[in-house]
């Protein structure tokens, strides 16, 4: 049987003939096939242990990842949330890792309903019929946003990282804010934004739509330079609060001017390729300083897992997420919930030197707020002391207190609701 990436370009490897990754006591992996209805999932799990014969099943907790990130990103997590009694799961979402389709996918196949369907999928197949609390880091924030929102009876409360959402408005906005949905009260976003960001003094383009362009993929993953690991530790780095460049602060608004605040990671030099943004700041880091702050946290033997995982898959699948949200007909999927806010309960959660939280302007305010998620369900902002956007692996033991506090919460009330039936 021909197995194939979510690129759809041939891929000769099975990946569940690879050898198994190094992982923590107490995490495991598998493969969960939801053949014909979906994919085969790669999962990472932890289990409570010791439990009795007549316990109940455990309740479940489900991590969703990011880019350039994969399940493994959890991998501090899920055995903190095992020991307090918790089926604690992390997958690598369509297009990542080693989670693969049978046969080829169109590229209409990543889009937005896609990220909830593949949530919900892997849900039956894992055998329950609810979700404790969804957990969503970066991009993966995006899929724990939109499940929560369109199935409120199946994920019972939310915590987001590192991507705040301004919730969908009434009408799929051009050539504006690169993400899924767009606060309906804000001002309107400039026209083409890449257009007044390459006419800035120092002219420039905003890295979601980088990558979203054909050559992004192989400039990243097969350049003329440096070896794959020396960009990716270069970019954790830089996005971590390890780089003293990072001073994070909110924009007045999604103009140029203000969005060319930010570091070249997010706003990059119009000429500039992602390997060459990033060597532009890495040029002024001592490496030994580099490699004693990421040993706490990212240790070359971890980061060798992302190398690893991208050299094999390219960085395609991933980047076709970006893409489709440039194509008006997929990405009003979300269309269907215009106007319709969360209504579970909620957390955001970044590291304090973390720009991801203001990368668009309003949308932290828009949780506040109660126009993206209902006032009564919103639970608080929680900036994270030591961490940048990874604070999920570089202050885990916070994350995961914050994420107990809405798992206990969901809980009780469910538990509420059973004892008035």
């Amino acid at each position: 049987m021909a197995y194939t990436h979510q690129d759809s370009s041939p891929n000769s490897i099975d990946p569940t003939t690879l050898p198994p990754l190094q992982l923590p006591s107490g995490v495991t992996s598998r493969f969960v096939d939801t053949t014909p209805q979906g994919l085969v999932f790669h999962i990472l799990e932890s289990l409570p242990t010791n439990l009795p014969p007549s316990s109940p099943k455990p309740k479940l907790i489900l991590l969703v990842h990011g880019f350039p990130e994969i399940a493994y990103s959890w991998r501090k997590i899920l055995p903190l949330l095992s020991a307090q009694g918790y089926h604690a799961v992390a997958y690598d979402q369509r297009g990542y890792g080693r989670t693969f389709s049978r046969v080829p996918l169109e590229a209409s196949s990543f889009r937005p309903l896609n990220l909830i369907k593949d949530a919900v999928t892997l849900v039956h197949a894992l055998g329950y019929d609810s979700v404790t609390t969804m957990v969503g880091h970066d991009f993966g924030a995006v899929t724990a946003g939109l499940s929560a929102l369109a199935r409120p009876d199946l994920f019972k409360s939310l915590v987001m990282m590192s991507h705040p959402t301004k919730g969908v408005s009434g009408a799929m906005p051009t050539n504006t804010s690169p993400s899924y949905g767009a606060g309906s009260s804000r001002p309107p976003p400039t026209p083409d934004m890449e257009k007044a960001l390459s006419e800035l003094p120092r002219p420039r383009k905003h890295y979601k739509w980088y990558y979203c362009t054909p050559p992004s993929n192989d400039e990243m993953t097969n350049p003329t330079g440096p070896p794959l690991h020396t960009f990716l530790r270069g970019y954790f780095h830089l996005k971590s609060a390890d780089w003293d460049g990072n001073a994070p602060h909110a924009l007045a608004g999604w103009t140029a001017s203000e969005l060319a605040k930010m570091p070249v990671y997010y706003i990059m030099d119009k000429s500039d390729t992602m390997r060459q943004a990033v060597a532009r700041d890495m040029a002024n880091e001592s490496a030994a300083v580099v490699a004693q702050r990421s040993a706490r946290w990212l240790p070359d033997a971890e980061l060798a897992v992302y190398v690893d995982e991208w050299a094999r898959t390219t960085f395609q699948g991933g980047l076709n997420w970006y893409r489709v949200q440039t194509q008006p007909g997929i990405a009003s999927d979300v269309l269907a919930w215009a106007g319709a806010r969360i209504a579970v309960p909620t957390v955001f959660v970044a590291g304090k030197q973390d720009w991801g939280t203001f990368q668009e302007p309003g949308a932290v305010e828009a949780m506040q707020d109660g126009r993206s998620v209902w006032e009564g369900s919103y639970r608080g902002t929680h900036l994270v002391e030591g961490a940048g956007h990874w604070v999920n692996q570089e202050q885990p033991e916070r994350c995961v207190e914050l994420i107990l506090m809405l798992a206990r919460e969901a809980e009780a009330a469910e538990g509420s609701a059973k004892h008035r039936l």
